[in-house]
């Protein structure tokens, strides 16, 4: 009996000190603009875009790396790399892991990436919308439209943003970011949703810019009369396209800033029968400029997004 009471004290005393739930984040964002949210690191105050397409990580401009005092981790932390995405081509980059104190939240260490070039033009950097400590981070745009809908999507880890659409034989990674016009997906993505009906190319040609300097062709897609990706309408979207089929589309376009190696991303088979990079499909704000709210739910492993029909 003693020893039931005792154990009864110690289980109370341990649900007394259990860990306060992090506080749920709420963002107004003006419908066509971007989120974003003051970050402080090593005492030094940051304006930082908010991005939903990737995990755990800060990017930031040099200068205000700088201005910061960061220091790259001792040997491996400065690297060269050379890639279609990196503006110019090539870019140096420098990592390390510091501490960050998003406004109003907890302090939390991630990891923090430092770019040659300049990566966010409107702000000091990018930080991956995961990485804030908060169970619940919504952005809201404004007053739902009339007939919107509730979408809840299942992502593929408590703290991972991608998901995945199974069409057509294929696994589809699908990510959302509001700083891309336009949605872009690769060529095993595009074939994956013309075999299943959804869309068809149209012949237009159009540049994804993903950084500044960036301008990598793809070729406009129709979508078909009640076409949906994920529940979601499907807008006109894009396929990634090599230069020398841009320039078959458009022969008077000026050249984008893709390579040979970039190539993969274009091409559903290669010449050896190997099929080009697994499918991906980026939704930009041509499928999200009618979503009133877009929820992470961390704990649940989906995301919400209100949107109009």
């Amino acid at each position: 009996m003693k020893a039931g009471l005792v154990l009864a004290g110690l289980l109370c005393a341990s649900a007394g000190n259990a860990a306060p739930l992090p506080p749920p984040v709420t963002l107004a964002v003006a419908p066509g603009t971007q989120p974003h949210m003051p970050v402080r690191i090593k005492d030094v105050d940051l304006n930082i875009r908010l991005a939903l397409s990737f995990d755990q990580a800060l990017i930031l401009n040099t200068a205000p790396a700088e201005r910061a005092g960061l220091k790259a981790f001792p040997l491996i932390g400065k690297r060269t790399f050379k890639n279609s995405l990196i503006p110019g081509g090539e870019a140096t980059f420098r990592f390390n892991l510091f501490n960050i104190t998003p406004r109003g939240l907890e302090k939390g260490k991630v990891p923090v990436v430092w770019v040659s070039k300049i990566i966010a033009p409107e702000a000091d950097g990018v930080l991956a919308l995961s990485a804030l400590k908060s169970d619940l981070i919504t952005l809201n745009f404004g007053m739902p439209a009339p007939g919107s809908m509730l979408h809840t999507i299942p992502r593929k880890g408590k703290d991972e943003v991608v998901m995945e659409a199974r069409i057509g034989g294929e696994k589809i990674r699908v990510s959302l970011e509001l700083n891309s016009p336009d949605t872009v997906m690769n060529a095993r993505a595009a074939a994956a949703l013309a075999s299943a009906g959804l869309v068809r190319r149209n012949g237009g040609l159009g540049f994804w810019v993903p950084f500044p300097g960036v301008a990598l062709p793809f070729e406009r897609m129709t979508a078909s009369p009640g076409a949906k990706l994920l529940g979601l309408p499907l807008a006109g979207a894009g396929v990634r396209i090599t230069e020398t089929q841009a320039k078959v589309l458009d022969a008077r376009a000026k050249a984008g800033t893709s390579t040979a190696d970039d190539d993969e991303d274009a091409i559903t088979v290669t010449a050896s029968r190997k099929k080009g990079r697994d499918p991906w499909i980026l939704i930009g704000r041509d499928m999200l400029a009618g979503c009133s709210k877009i929820e992470f739910d961390r704990p649940a492993k989906v995301w919400r997004l209100t949107c109009a029909t």
